[in-house]
């Protein structure tokens, strides 16, 4: 049974990979925890990840294996975030939204959607600005650095 699952940002599984190359499989390994990348942060990782082998394009293992963790748009409702005492502003011609003046893209502003609606996620990332608009947004406590990820993951016996 899963009673954590993480929401990671790109940056965060590109550090993962970096600096902690197993952790992947370490959470894998435990039943109690569970780590999601949104499909959309899927491409982005994709577009770092793919080889060219005999010209045809080939992804790497590392990328192969987050395969079973990510969430697909299909599965995710989106609903806009209203909050009192937040300005939330999107300008359609730059694709950028911007949450109390912090810019954010497309994609943090959905994963910051994701994880208001849908209550089981925390959300890992180690943009400043997005730290800051999960914060005004979600309880602090659903948004964490890579370094308060990897203390999470202590509880659990994973590091």
């Amino acid at each position: 049974m899963v009673n954590k699952e993480y929401l990671l940002d790109t940056n965060i599984v590109i550090k993962v990979w970096q600096q902690y190359p197993s952790l992947f499989q370490d959470i894998e390994s435990q039943e109690s925890i569970d780590f999601k990348i949104y499909h959309s942060i899927a491409k982005e990782l994709y577009i770092k990840e793919v080889r060219q082998f005999h010209a045809v394009p080939v992804l790497t293992d590392k990328f192969i294996k987050l395969l079973d963790h990510i969430i697909n748009e299909d599965e995710i409702k989106f609903s806009e975030i209203y909050k009192p005492n937040v300005s939330i502003k999107y300008d359609s011609n730059k694709q950028i939204y911007y949450i109390n003046g912090n810019k954010l893209s497309t994609n943090d502003y959905k994963l910051i959607c994701i994880c208001e609606n849908y209550k089981q996620y925390t959300l890992v990332t180690e943009d400043k600005k997005m730290l800051n608009s999960v914060k005004i947004i979600l309880d602090p406590s659903r948004v964490l650095t890579f370094n308060e990820f990897l203390c999470d993951l202590q509880k659990f016996n994973v590091l």
